[in-house]
């Protein structure tokens, strides 16, 4: 019993540690692409600001979207048809970008992925705390179960033990019994044969 509970917790904790690795990876995925937005956002900003309202996509503003478009394309953070467009056209590599996209567009469609990603993390996380607790809950009442088990098997084996000692004990009285009595009858068979002896003494005194 004790046995099959503690394999039950090993497998369970095996089972949670690769949870936790894939929820790990997904979590670090959202971080980078939360990271990437922020860093994207702030780059067209800044070309924006420089460029009376419109930014060429080129040098890091250009890296820094490509990044966010690559991310957002390969994961869930799902967004409008046309914005997908955009980011389907923006995630091309090696290519000159001769026109020049409105920042204002391609601003808001990273500040919506922004937001989506940070709806992916949280969701993420708490999916974790909630997997965790329910774990953490389990292996509680398994490892309450075995320490149960356990106090139960000390228990009857003390049992056994004070058991055999009261058994060993009674024999023991016994016997000593049994001898004392051997003794008592060795002692009377004595006296019986000394008397015996000195009644044929007297009567051969006597006669």
């Amino acid at each position: 019993r004790i046995t099959a509970k503690e394999e039950e917790s090993k497998v369970a904790q095996e089972a949670r540690d690769q949870e936790h690795a894939a929820y790990q990876t997904k979590a670090d995925d959202a971080a980078a692409a939360i990271d990437a937005c922020k860093r994207a956002i702030a780059a067209l900003k800044e070309s924006k600001a420089s460029m009376d309202g419109k930014a060429e996509l080129e040098g890091q503003a250009l890296a820094q979207v490509r990044s966010v478009a690559r991310l957002a394309l390969a994961s869930s953070a799902a967004v409008s048809e046309d914005r997908m467009r955009m980011l389907a056209s923006l995630a091309q590599p090696g290519k000159a970008y001769e026109s020049t996209y409105h920042s204002n567009d391609i601003i808001a469609t990273i500040e919506d992925l922004l937001t989506r990603f940070k709806g992916i993390k949280e969701a993420l996380d708490q999916q974790e705390f909630d997997a965790n607790a329910m774990h953490d809950k389990k292996q509680l009442s398994l490892k309450n179960e075995i320490k149960f088990a356990e106090q139960e098997k000390a228990e009857k084996i003390a049992l056994a033990e004070a058991k055999r000692e009261e058994k060993e004990a009674k024999e023991g009285d016994k016997s000593a019994e049994t001898k004392d009595k051997n003794s008592d009858k060795a002692f009377q068979s004595v006296l019986v044969d000394e008397c015996q002896e000195k009644a044929v003494l007297w009567d051969q005194r006597s006669s």
